[in-house]
């Protein structure tokens, strides 16, 4: 499968613009750090777990369901997930272990559901989140992406449309 660029599909969104699927965009929640642990099988710290939950609670609350999730096979991510509290079908992808932006761009590009939720890895995951859309949030931590960073996207591949619903972090949910 060739790539494309994610520039191709950023273009203004219509008023009229009909849109395939909600799509998130969350990295993973708060992990330990990794002193003498494999990246791969770091776990979420204890912050994480209430930061995930929390973001499970947010989710819900705002009709943000997803239908299916795509998740790396990292010990975090799965725990972040699982934290969230989401019935939704999964997929637990290996390539979405810290991959890159383009590398998002294929995993999703043939995805049909109604919410499609992405649970990985930075840099790859704020990568895409900024390759995507053109109006930026103005939240001032959208470009750092730090962990539980969750982007709430109205998605058309086919025709190239992204509409910012909204843009959050565990913090604001703490305060």
């Amino acid at each position: 499968m060739q790539y494309t660029s994610t520039k191709r599909i950023i273009s203004p969104t219509p008023r009229t613009a009909v849109f395939e699927m909600k799509l998130i965009l969350m990295r993973h929640a708060q992990a330990e750090w990794g002193f003498g642990i494999e990246d791969h099988d770091r776990a979420l710290s204890a912050k994480g777990q209430v930061e995930a939950h929390s973001l499970g609670l947010w989710l819900t609350a705002n009709d943000h369901q997803p239908s299916l999730a795509l998740i790396s096979d990292a010990k975090r991510t799965q725990q972040t997930f699982m934290a969230l509290n989401q019935a939704c079908k999964t997929a637990v992808l290996t390539e979405l272990y810290l991959a890159e932006s383009k590398s998002l761009l294929l995993a999703i590009q043939n995805i049909e559901t109604n919410c499609l939720l992405v649970l990985a890895h930075n840099p790859g995951i704020g990568e895409f989140a900024v390759d995507v859309i053109n109006t930026k949030p103005t939240h001032p931590h959208f470009f750092d992406y730090p962990p539980g960073a969750t982007l709430v996207l109205d998605y058309n591949v086919k025709k190239g449309l992204v509409r910012v619903i909204n843009f959050i972090t565990p913090d604001d949910l703490m305060t």
